[in-house]
């Protein structure tokens, strides 16, 4: 591990979840110019403006270091199963061709979320997707909620998806 990797990891609540995707607590605005000094080019800010503890012009400061920003506070009190699907499939494709640092205040949320990314995008199993969450936090009731009501909606998805590469194979009849 060289000195960024070692200065990154040691970011509050930092998690490795694969070569292009990575997740912490709210950074510091030194810590942000390791992040892009490390090779990130996007960062996804899931928590509210007022959040504990946060960064004041975390959009300015990410812009005037040349780094993407982008924006998508989820409520701790009521979070939406259509954010959530939008962050994880915004993820899936950002990590595609980018590097993305994402957090929350805490990265509370955020590992419920990556809970699920490395369950439904990265064919994780549950136990070891779990463990990694719980490394992190033990979601409350809210948020234990919308992790099964999301996942359900990717369990269907993934369905889906196995049923129409079935049926788009000339020989499944036979």
């Amino acid at each position: 591990m060289n000195e960024i990797e070692n200065a990154l990891s040691h970011i509050e609540n930092f998690q490795f979840i694969h070569e292009h995707l990575f997740t912490s607590a709210q950074p510091t605005a030194e810590q942000l110019k390791l992040i892009k000094e490390y090779g990130i080019t996007t960062i996804v800010n899931l928590a509210l403006s007022d959040a504990e503890p946060h960064l004041d012009h975390e959009d300015k400061i990410c812009l005037g270091l040349g780094l993407n920003y982008i924006k998508l506070p989820i409520s701790a009190e009521t979070p939406s199963d259509d954010q959530c699907l939008l962050v994880l499939d915004l993820l899936n494709h950002l990590v595609q061709e980018q590097m993305v640092w994402v957090h929350c205040a805490t990265n509370h949320h955020v590992s419920s979320l990556m809970y699920l990314y490395r369950q439904y995008y990265m064919d994780m199993d549950m136990p070891t997707a779990q463990e990694l969450m719980h490394s992190i936090w033990e979601p409350n009731e809210t948020w234990t909620g919308l992790i099964h009501a999301v996942a359900l909606q990717l369990q269907g998805r993934k369905a889906t998806q196995e049923l129409q590469q079935s049926l788009s194979q000339p020989d499944h009849f036979a």
